[in-house]
């Protein structure tokens, strides 16, 4: 059924235990495998089809539990795409919700004031400096859906702009949604390292049926 709501739904919990064993078993592949691998080596792993380890790895995305990244390019024809266990489920939500809750508070408290919204962002940035990944050799728009994916915005991108299809806050975001938007936008400036001389990144709260937008420009 089609969201009519505006705004993201809250995240879900990435939680493995019901999904069929088939899918299981190609989680535990990548899993044991501890690094990006191709949908071969996957499929040979388990001893399926390639098509039907595609269809698995389709719901591992949908819960978040796998990453996806693009292989270096070799020769022509588009790259490879390399699939690669996330973290542990929830971990990553549960350390997100358990921070923001510590201060969200204190920083609602001071209403709604350029000097909150300022602090709200700098919280944000500290928290995405520890995501961010020095040397990464994956893209930076890649780093970045990865990192949202992994703290359960469900991530849909078109370009430069971000649709956040859930969010793990969603009930502070619905009553203050310019300090806890403000701690997202910092979120992206930390785990990009983007500086004061680059274009700011924009998000819209509630800005269409089932989403935020998230603008973050190139650098």
């Amino acid at each position: 059924m089609e969201n009519t709501n505006l705004g993201p739904r809250p995240a879900p919990q990435a939680d493995p235990s019901d999904l069929g064993a088939a899918v299981r078993q190609v989680l535990e592949v990548l899993r044991a495998g501890g690094r990006p691998m191709r949908v071969t080596e996957i499929a040979a792993g388990v001893g399926s089809h390639e098509n039907t380890v595609r269809s698995h790895l389709s719901q591992l995305l949908d819960r978040s539990l796998v990453t996806t990244a693009t292989a270096p390019a070799e020769g022509r024809g588009r790259p490879a795409v390399l699939y690669e266990a996330g973290p542990a489920p929830g971990v990553r939500v549960d350390e997100y919700r358990a921070l923001t809750g510590a201060f969200a508070a204190d920083l609602i408290a001071g209403g709604d004031s350029p000097q909150v919204r300022e602090r709200a962002r700098r919280i944000g940035r500290a928290w995405g400096e520890r995501l961010a990944t020095p040397g990464a050799t994956v893209s930076e728009r890649e780093h970045l859906d990865t990192t949202l994916a992994d703290l359960g915005f469900g991530p849909v991108r078109d370009g430069a702009t971000v649709r956040l299809t859930t969010c793990p806050l969603l009930d502070l975001a619905v009553e203050n949604p310019d300090v806890i938007c403000q701690v997202h936008l910092g979120l992206v400036d930390g785990t990009l390292e983007r500086g004061d001389d680059d274009e700011p990144a924009e998000l819209t709260p509630f800005a269409e049926p089932g989403a935020c937008l998230l603008r973050v420009p190139e650098r």
